[in-house]
This record gives C-alpha cells, sequence and structure tokens, in this order.
C-alpha cells in the first residue's frame, strides 16, 4: 500500500452567511466615525470569513499540497477559482487511486471530511475515505499524538520545532484568507511554499514516528 502525505489550505466562502442566515454586520451604535465603522466591519467580516474556512460547508479549497512516499517530488496546486478547485480534486483523487494510505495533521476532524464535502458541492467524483479515528486505514498524526483524542495534541509547527526538524515559513493557517484576498503574484508564492512545507513537516514526523516506510524501504 502506497501513502500518501497529504495537506490542504481553506478560505471561508463570503456567500455563506446567507445559507447560515446570519445577520449582516454593523458597528456597535457607539461608533460614529465613518472611517473607523467601515473598519470594524471590515474586521468583523474578515474573522467571519476565517471561521468560516474551517467548516466543510462553508469553506473552499484553496491549495492542495501531496507527495508519495518514497516515489517523486511534493506536488501543489493552488486553487484561485472553482475551476482550478476541480481540477485539484481530481488530480489528487488520482494520486489517491485505490490504495493509497493518506497521512495527515488532523486530517481525520477536517482535511478528509473537506475534500469529499468540496467534491460533493462541485460534482467531482472523489473516494469515500474512512474519518472513523478507531477504523479508518488513513494516518492522522494529531489524532496519534493526541492519543484518539484523550488529550489536546499541539500544532504541526509545534512538534516541528519540539522535535528540532525547523522550518523557514512564516506562514500560518490564519493567514490565508489575507492572503487569497491579496492576490498577487507573492501571495501566492507564500501559500505555495506554507503548503510545500506543511507537507515536509508532516512527513517528517510521520518518518520520526516510524508510521510510514523509509525511502530505503520504499525503493527495495
Amino acid at each position: 500500500m502506497k501513502h500518501l502525505i497529504l495537506d490542504i489550505e481553506t478560505v471561508g466562502l463570503s456567500e455563506a452567511s446567507a445559507w447560515l442566515d446570519e445577520e449582516p454586520i454593523t458597528a456597535p451604535a457607539t461608533y460614529k466615525d465613518p472611517v473607523k465603522i467601515a473598519e470594524y466591519v471590515a474586521k468583523a467580516q474578515a474573522s467571519r470569513l476565517d471561521k468560516l474556512a474551517l467548516d466543510p460547508d462553508c469553506n473552499r479549497i484553496v491549495a492542495f499540497g501531496w507527495v508519495e512516499v518514497g516515489c517523486g517530488d511534493p506536488v501543489v496546486h493552488l486553487a484561485s477559482n472553482e475551476f482550478e478547485e476541480r481540477e485539484g480534486l481530481k488530480l489528487l483523487a488520482a494520486a489517491i487511486g485505490k490504495d493509497a494510505r493518506l497521512v495527515t495533521f488532523n486530517g481525520h476532524r477536517f482535511d478528509l471530511p473537506t475534500l469529499m464535502r468540496r467534491a460533493m458541492y462541485l460534482d467531482v467524483p472523489f473516494p469515500t475515505l474512512n474519518i472513523d479515528r478507531y477504523r479508518s486505514e488513513h494516518i492522522d498524526l494529531w489524532q496519534v499524538l493526541s492519543f484518539k483524542g484523550a488529550l489536546s495534541a499541539h500544532s504541526l509547527k509545534f512538534y516541528a520545532c519540539r522535535l528540532g526538524f525547523g522550518t523557514l515559513d512564516k506562514v500560518s493557517g490564519a493567514d490565508i484568507g489575507k492572503l487569497v484576498a491579496e492576490d498577487t503574484t507573492q501571495s501566492w508564492q507564500a501559500i505555495h511554499d506554507h503548503v510545500l512545507s506543511d507537507v515536509g513537516l508532516t512527513h517528517a514526523l510521520a518518518m520520526r514516528l516510524k508510521l510510514v516506510p523509509a525511502r530505503a524501504e520504499v525503493a527495495a
């Protein structure tokens, strides 16, 4: 069975507020300055979108990253629109095939359900992934490190630092929405580099935990 290290990044869908029947954002009555009112509303809207980015029914995938252990270089696919997101889902589905064991960090609770939901909404054929933390063949490093939720594990970057892997990546998941909104060559490059870093750190952590085979063993 092949092992596929996987990571995705998402942003909230602005139209989701209508589906959730949320009230329009307004500044408190004490705000009188139009500039400050606009700043308050913009900040509140950004905060709402950041929360929606974690909801598989109210987000979209803006970056896919994966690498097959012992086989080739990592792949990063950026998706600035739904057409590119569909293409990313198709490419990833082909990479998963019928026998891949996915390796993620917090994937059972986020990455895998998000992939299946986005494939459903975008009408893209995609594998049904087992996200049962006790029966799934897929490896979720967060579940391993938290003893299947018995305690609260730290972030991927924490374990990278704690185990001495190190990373030059200065971007976090909380920055993705802002970077997508900027929509510049530099901001998309930062997203690309962040996903590439997270795929590498997930791979390194899985190797350290001896949950995936070494390259030499795969090559043999």
